[in-house]
């Protein structure tokens, strides 16, 4: 009895832990400096080998997935995993930036975002954050007090193109 007692506390305890976080979540890789690592060599950095507008050779998303998918960089990946890995594969192919939200340390989110150059701006509750870039493609924000990842909003420009990732829809940008 003493025993199902302390499992049901186990289980209220990591409820409100649930509650307390929010429903958004990191990117389950980080994207870019996995394709770095995995599919540069190939497509070139920041996918420089690709053609504009390569993801319309494919019929369907799905085929396109599944021409991802069959990539050696790709072999192992899990379903989420490859989902983020497509999302930057349209950003490539679009010559849009891509904005991805990888992790989190206390109060400060931290981040991809290609091409390395793109300036990245983050916004909360119609505030403007201080954005940290450690290195190139790295963003980092301290939040601050009372401000929740889902209310965050960052944006990156190169150029005339603007790409924005509002953190209550998705980790990363272009999941459509």
């Amino acid at each position: 009895m003493r025993r199902a007692i302390s499992l049901a506390g186990l289980g209220i305890a990591l409820a409100s832990v649930a509650i307390g976080t929010g429903s958004v979540r990191p990117a389950p890789i980080k994207v870019v400096e996995t394709y770095e690592r995995k599919c540069s060599s190939c497509h070139g950095k920041e996918g420089a080998m690709l053609d504009k507008d390569f993801e319309k050779k494919y019929a369907s998303p799905r085929e396109l997935r599944e021409v991802v998918e069959s990539m050696p960089g790709a072999i192992g990946m899990r379903s989420d995993e490859l989902d983020a890995m497509l999302a930057y594969t349209r950003a490539i192919s679009r010559r849009e930036p891509f904005v991805v939200w990888t992790g989190q340390q206390g109060d400060a989110l931290l981040g991809e975002v290609s091409p390395a150059m793109a300036k990245v701006e983050a916004r909360a509750k119609r505030e403007k954050l201080r954005v940290e870039r450690p290195q190139a493609n790295q963003w980092r924000i301290v939040l601050p007090k009372g401000v929740r990842p889902e209310e965050v909003e960052i944006t990156a420009q190169r150029g005339g193109v603007r790409t924005t990732l509002r953190l209550k829809d998705s980790p990363y940008s272009h999941t459509k």
